[in-house]
């Protein structure tokens, strides 16, 4: 599929649209990274959706030190749609991805409701001293793109309309493999962004220690509360991580805490109910 085709079937999407949802419980994040030969690592992106979906619009950035190789979509939960394209801009650091269920006369289901994988981001690592990268969605014009969702909806009468979600999906930070010793110990302290994020009831959070050391996992309210401790002591070298589990708390934003011997590490979280 050619750049151009993909904007206009985007845009036949968007004049169709009678309305904007925001409650269709999606969340979209980025998951562990896969460490490959030749400077290059994978980046999952992942997307957890509560509704079948018939359309994505994905505009993404990411930092420098780093080429995006390609964006593939083998053993995907989308490798059966008709319409998979990614068009990279590494000048500009950019990506916009694509995709629809159906653009042949051959029927497809919209992706069904459920959790994994949607898109592989391969990079390849051009600057040996970046030890990770940050990938956040971004707005893009001419043509108009920016991190949307696509549902059906349908109307009492069983007519078929289209709505929109815009989801949340803050600026996410991972580590390389450049950041990961041959024996795959991490060479720096590192706390990755909560996946999934927004969350309900449970999310993970991953962390990476250079050496063996005491550690303090703490989860805080936005009044600086403790809600939860999911760490409290020492914890050999090596990749980490904890699960916590929200059931008995309400929706709102959470922080998590990462307290180390030499290191403190604070990120942000949702929690959507």
């Amino acid at each position: 599929m050619t750049k151009r085709f993909y904007t206009l079937a985007v845009v036949a999407i968007a004049l169709l649209v009678p309305s904007m949802v925001f409650g269709a419980a999606t969340s979209f994040g980025v998951a562990k990274t896969i460490t490959g030969e030749n400077n290059l690592v994978t980046v999952p992106l992942e997307i957890s959706n509560k509704a079948n979906l018939t359309a994505l619009d994905i505009p993404l950035s990411f930092t420098e030190g780093v080429t995006l190789k390609e964006v593939n979509f083998e053993g995907t939960r989308v490798e059966y749609f008709d319409l998979k394209v990614a068009s990279i801009d590494n000048e500009n650091r950019t990506v916009l991805i694509g995709l629809l269920p159906q653009m042949s006369h051959e029927a497809k289901e919209d992706l069904a409701a459920g959790t994994g994988t949607i898109a592989n981001l391969v990079f390849e690592i051009t600057d040996p001293s970046v030890k990770s990268v940050t990938v956040e969605a971004v707005k893009m014009t001419d043509p108009h793109h920016e991190l949307t969702f696509v549902y059906h909806a349908f109307s009492q009468g069983g007519q078929r309309s289209i709505d929109l979600e815009k989801p949340k999906f803050e600026a996410v930070t991972v580590a390389l493999s450049g950041g990961v010793a041959p024996n795959n110990m991490p060479v720096e302290f590192s706390l990755s962004q909560n996946y999934p994020n927004p969350f309900n009831p449970t999310t993970v959070i991953a962390y990476g220690l250079p050496v063996a050391q005491r550690v303090n996992l703490t989860i805080y309210n936005v009044l600086g509360q403790t809600v939860a401790t999911l760490v409290d002591g020492v914890q050999q070298a090596g990749p980490q991580q904890a699960e916590w589990n929200a059931s008995d708390n309400s929706s709102g934003v959470y922080f998590y805490r990462l307290t180390t011997e030499q290191n403190t590490e604070t990120r942000k979280m949702l929690l959507l109910k």
